[in-house]
């Protein structure tokens, strides 16, 4: 047995250690903002989103390490292609006659869409493959080739695309020139003129120094991007394949568990400076939200004894599905809202391993309970009077024995020791992902509270841990939750 005189050191009019030693001011701006900050977590749909990328992260690799394999072997599969361009004029003669020239230019416009389709027929290409040497059939020409009539124009352009930038100058060239002949061969007079359309050679297709389309360093680039987006898009669908409770009616369905409460995401909640009078006047008062009070009053409801006129006491065990659930604030902003109905609250910060209430309230150096349960500090040593009513017990000393401490018979002692002191006694536990120490802990508790944030565990994963759950009844509170995912408050 634990030797602990709560009544002559815990009476509401005796003395006792608190806040008021302006510890919060000295502590480093670092510590003060993980004070501030702990247990809230960022905006709800962004974590959701990281968490999501978080587990599937084996699919994102792999799929970016695919789309970057992909794009490497393009870029060796694929042969950089060289573009050059030539250009054709065609012409008419001019003449006096209004009539003879509108005939005349209703003859070029339909005869230019021909040359584009002659500059394409073995017509052109079989004097070019013989006078240019190239080894590639006519087929295989007339697919490195574009002949375009710009509109409103009598410009014939031809490109040629090659392997080579000497192929692509080569081609163009001996397309333009053959093409000349050609008009001027294939095409009749024109009121009776002899050579009344003409062909010159406008520009030459110059040697192309830089490669045409996507460049070879760019394809493994490509690839990166586009198999992380494809990976992304997996993870979503494979994480929408499983099933994960995120409305109140889904909690509701969970078997073994009442969904008690929900609560929004706290914009402010109770820290050191919550308790401390030297800062109250510049620090604005921390109060209840509806949805705790109401949280409250369900338990109120089940647990009559917690009221200060009744007898005997409940024990309320706390603890999260997984960390980041905020099971530490619902723990310290319960254990107030009792205390403001004059009920004797006890506080315990029962996790060891992360002291989150303890670094919270600012009291890393108070001895706490893994000293009284090692027997290095007495109980007067290893409490704290926060305000009237509430007492809490820090987690105390870093230890690496944290579940031999939890399962040991002497914490068993000081719960029941605890009970038989105070209204209604608050165990801030470890989550359930961390450690079973929330398992035996419940089975010293009258009700356990299981947080958790709508979207974040799977319906298995949640059921899982209300089945471990079996020393006390489990009531679900749904912690941060939206306007979109059910009302918040009393359900």
């Amino acid at each position: 047995m634990v030797p602990l005189d709560w009544p002559d050191y815990l009476g509401r009019d005796g003395p006792a250690t608190s806040l008021h030693s302006g510890r919060w001011a000295a502590l480093p701006g670092a510590t003060r903002r993980l004070v501030d900050t702990r247990g809230l977590g960022g905006r709800m749909t962004l974590r959701e989103y990281v968490d999501i990328l978080k587990k599937w992260w084996k699919v994102l690799a792999a799929l970016t390490a695919v789309g970057l394999l992909t794009g490497g072997i393009l870029a060796v599969a694929v042969p950089s292609k060289y573009e050059a361009t030539a250009q054709l004029y065609v012409s008419i003669p001019t003449s006096d006659s209004a009539t003879e020239l509108n005939q005349a230019a209703t003859y070029l416009a339909r005869e230019l869409k021909s040359y584009t389709t002659v500059a394409t027929s073995p017509y052109v290409l079989e004097p070019v493959r013989r006078d240019t040497g190239m080894n590639d059939s006519v087929s295989e020409l007339q697919d490195m080739l574009d002949v375009t009539n710009p509109t409103a124009t009598s410009v014939i352009q031809v490109t040629a695309t090659a392997d080579s930038p000497g192929d692509a100058q080569t081609l163009a060239n001996g397309v333009v020139r053959q093409l000349t002949k050609g008009v001027e061969t294939l095409s009749p007079e024109v009121a009776n003129r002899p050579g009344a359309v003409r062909a010159k050679v406008l520009s030459e297709a110059q040697r192309p120094d830089k490669t045409s389309g996507i460049p070879a360093w760019a394809w493994p680039l490509a690839g990166l991007v586009v198999g992380a987006l494809v990976g992304v898009v997996a993870a979503m669908v494979l994480e929408s394949l499983v099933r994960r409770p995120r409305t109140t009616s889904e909690l509701r369905t969970v078997p073994g568990a009442a969904l008690t409460a929900t609560l929004p995401r706290m914009k402010h909640v109770s820290d050191a400076r919550s308790f401390d009078p030297v800062l109250g006047e510049q620090v604005p008062a921390v109060q209840n939200t509806p949805q705790i009070t109401a949280m409250r009053a369900r338990l109120q409801q089940r647990h009559p004894e917690v009221l200060p006129h009744n007898a005997g006491c409940a024990v309320l065990a706390v603890t999260g599905s997984r960390g980041g659930d905020g099971a530490t604030t619902v723990a310290v902003e319960l254990a107030r809202s009792f205390a403001a109905l004059g009920s004797r609250v006890a506080l315990v910060d029962a996790h060891f391993s992360d002291r989150g209430a303890t670094v919270r309230l600012a009291q890393q150096e108070q001895p706490g309970i893994s000293d009284l349960l090692e027997r290095r500090a007495s109980a007067e040593q290893g409490v704290v009077r926060l305000g009237p009513g509430l007492t809490f017990l820090p987690a105390g000393s870093p230890t690496d024995r944290a579940s031999d401490l939890v399962c040991s018979e002497t914490m068993g002692d000081l719960v029941r020791e605890l009970r038989s002191e105070f209204d209604v006694v608050v165990l801030d536990c470890a989550p359930l992902d961390e450690s079973a120490d929330a398992v035996v802990l419940g089975e010293l508790a009258d009700e356990i509270l299981l947080v958790t944030v709508p979207g974040r565990v799977t319906a298995d994963a949640l059921q899982n841990c209300v089945t471990q759950l079996r020393g006390a009844p489990v009531s679900l509170v749904a912690n941060k939750v939206r306007s979109t995912r059910g009302s918040s408050g009393l359900v």
